[in-house]
């Protein structure tokens, strides 16, 4: 069945989540004048292709700094503070209707399509009562490491089978919103052999002091070579031009050389020139790549707004024609005016900033704020307030807070008042902390995968 069949018919929509990939892992620069925003040492040819094609973001944020809250935040298009998440993972419980999750709202839309999830899932509900169709069940972190040396991390079996999926909706006529959520890049490491030895011989000679790891660029490119695949199967079933693709990731770089260090003493790794990696709310924890590929967006097109994972959920309602079906509740944007006019028209979110949070046992407790150019971070546990231009230091290394006290205050009150809005605030550090930790150390069941 050719693209032509579907030229009247709701749009389809792959989602694709990589796990632990920060802001500058992909060979592509996110942002054509920094440099430092993609790699020389890792090679993601596919990925670039994708950006060339599309839009891509330089200031992309995950909504958390851990990948459990991230993925109920994408799935409801709330922050976690909205969803009651106000930490780490080990969540079992959390402030939303299944109803209002975006596989229900898109079918509510058009009963028409059929969901599937893919991959990692890491959310205290079934992918079936968020309204998948097709899932591998309540899976975690460990499922995705493979036994098999030709497929870490599973990359090909979940590619392949996202790729039977599509096959099948198409010959069914059927619009589809396909979730891969890939298990790689997070540990354990896996890698190919062969692509291993790549980066030991062909690329040794663009490694830096940050990226240097043969075997995490090797799972990185294989990670790439699983997202042609799907590309190639959606050119191939001529679905390309009623097709939206959308990638990004669930928090930066794993790394754990920064737990109990406060933020001005926070070190530098793979996402250099950004500053620390995973559960942290400094650049390096948060930002991530972010791209959109479809019908009606320019080719290599750029932008540097502020966008986070929430707003994908309104994003593709908008694309389905039902952005007035999304539950009040909702607040990630909708992307999509910005996308097809080549980043002129602006997003407009309910509010003018975005904020994070983090706490976990021996971790220090963050919160933060993104507005414009500026960002500032609370250590908690201090009360200190770091406040940065991200536009001109990227590596939050210059704090402005004495500087610009008023900005300083401003930006603290809006923070603190947005927390407050659902029920959380500093008080809480403590007794939220214990608590964690006791559902931490309490042992996992085992997981069932559907088929």
């Amino acid at each position: 069945m050719t693209s032509l069949a579907f030229a009247e018919r709701s749009p389809n929509f792959v989602f694709i989540l990589a796990d632990d990939q920060g802001w500058n892992a992909l060979s592509t620069p996110m942002a054509p004048d920094e440099p430092g925003s993609g790699s020389t040492y890792y090679q993601t040819p596919r990925l670039a292709k994708l950006a060339a094609d599309g839009m891509r973001f330089s200031q992309a944020y995950s909504p958390a700094p851990t990948c459990s809250p991230t993925r109920h935040s994408i799935q409801f298009g709330r922050s976690p503070a909205s969803l009651k998440i106000f930490g780490a993972d080990g969540i079992k419980d959390f402030d939303a209707e299944d109803r209002e999750s975006l596989a229900n709202v898109l079918k509510s839309i058009d009963p028409e399509y059929v969901c599937a999830h893919l991959g990692k899932w890491h959310i205290g509900r079934s992918p079936d009562s968020l309204g998948y169709d097709v899932s591998d069940g309540s899976t975690s972190n460990g499922d995705g490491n493979s036994k098999d040396p030709d497929d870490p991390k599973l990359i090909f079996d979940l590619s392949r089978r996202g790729n039977e999926f599509m096959e099948k909706q198409v010959q069914a006529g059927k619009p589809f919103y396909l979730q891969i959520s890939h298990y790689a890049n997070h540990l354990k490491y896996q890698a190919q052999q062969d692509t291993i030895e790549e980066f030991e011989t062909v690329y040794a000679d663009k490694a830096t002091q940050y990226q240097n790891s043969p075997l995490w660029a090797a799972m990185n490119k294989n990670l790439d070579t699983g997202v042609g695949m799907v590309l190639d199967r959606i050119d191939e079933l001529g679905i390309a031009d009623n097709t939206y693709v959308i990638y990004t990731a669930d928090n930066g770089y794993e790394a754990k050389k920064d737990f109990g260090k406060p933020v001005h003493q926070r070190g530098f790794y793979k996402a250099y020139p950004q500053r620390s990696h995973k559960y942290h709310v400094s650049e390096g924890g948060i930002r991530v790549p972010f791209i959109v590929h479809g019908p009606g967006i320019p080719a290599n097109t750029h932008s540097a707004v502020a966008v986070v994972g929430t707003d994908v959920f309104a994003t593709v309602m908008d694309l389905a024609g039902g952005l007035g079906r999304i539950p009040a509740s909702l607040e990630g944007a909708s992307l999509l005016a910005h996308i097809k006019s080549g980043g002129q028209e602006p997003v407009r979110r309910k509010d003018p900033f975005l904020v994070f949070k983090y706490s976990k046992p021996r971790v220090p407790h963050d919160a933060a704020i993104v507005r414009g150019d500026y960002k500032l971070i609370k250590d908690i546990d201090t009360g200190r307030i770091f406040l940065f231009n991200l536009k001109t230091d990227i590596g939050e290394s210059r704090n402005l807070a004495d500087e610009e006290p008023e900005l300083a205050g401003r930006m603290v009150g809006d923070m603190t008042d947005y927390f407050k809005r659902f029920g959380w605030d500093e008080s809480q550090i403590s007794s939220e902390v214990n608590r964690r930790s006791r559902r931490e150390s309490a042992p996992e069941k085992p997981r069932k995968r559907r088929t």
